[in-house]
């Protein structure tokens, strides 16, 4: 009979310490304010597009920073939410560190075309088609010009972008990318005094490679400034017009 009313006794002696226990760790949540702010931009390609500074100023502007704000009353998903709007973050994760911390990460997202169109506007074309305001921002690309629609802009070229950002010679040799009024491309080379033309973006990297071909067997024989333009329009041919 004591057994039993022993282990009554230490089932509500248990009982009342994990209820204590429960009551005391939400009291000390209600009362526990964010103690610090980490903030890592992951940039490997380092287009200096987003800074922690910037990540700061947003929440701020945005009554968000968590910085001594009581924990219960910050609202992550929220944070989150704000920075992805920005024109120039792709990802955005807000996490509550053991310590008390707020931890942010963010990835910017990666332009691959400089856009200056005939109707003035400056911008740039991301790896996934997106458009990013120039803004004060400032990276050495290449440049697109001409009759460059920004609505269809980052569908029609961001393909292209990727390609070229990802081959260290076109990468190079490319210093604009002109869209005439047929919707025709015409590439002007940093080396050569000659202009290529590639009709639209169809089998784009065919004409490129026949265009490298080019360059090696018959320009470096020719001269690089012999001929006026170069045509790559038309399937396994390589048409020049001499000056």
């Amino acid at each position: 009979m004591w057994k039993t009313i022993l282990k009554v006794c230490i089932l509500i002696g248990v009982g009342a310490y994990l209820v204590f226990a429960v009551a005391m760790f939400n009291r000390s949540e209600e009362n526990q304010v964010c103690r610090g702010l980490g903030i890592i931009v992951h940039d490997p390609d380092s287009t200096g597009f987003i800074t922690e500074n910037e990540v700061r100023e947003m929440l701020v502007a945005n009554k968000l920073f968590p910085e001594g704000k009581a924990i219960q009353d910050i609202d992550l998903a929220k944070m989150e939410k704000v920075l992805v709007a920005s024109p120039y973050i792709d990802q955005a994760l807000c996490y509550l560190a053991a310590d008390g911390r707020v931890g942010i990460q963010v990835t910017p997202r990666i332009p691959v075309l400089h856009v200056l169109n005939s109707a003035g506007e400056d911008f740039y074309i991301d790896n996934c088609g997106g458009i990013m305001p120039r803004g004060h921002h400032q990276i050495d690309l290449i440049v697109m010009t001409g009759n460059v629609n920004k609505k269809t802009a980052g569908r029609l070229y961001a393909p292209m972008g990727r390609m070229l950002s990802k081959d260290t010679f076109w990468n190079q040799q490319i210093e604009e990318i002109h869209i005439t009024s047929a919707g025709e491309l015409e590439i002007t080379p940093r080396v050569g005094d000659h202009i290529i033309q590639l009709g639209d973006t169809s089998e784009l990297d065919s004409k490129l490679s026949r265009m490298r071909t080019f360059y090696t067997e018959g320009l470096d024989k020719a001269g690089w400034n012999k001929y006026k333009t170069i045509n790559l329009k038309f399937h396994d041919q390589v048409i020049c017009t001499k000056r």
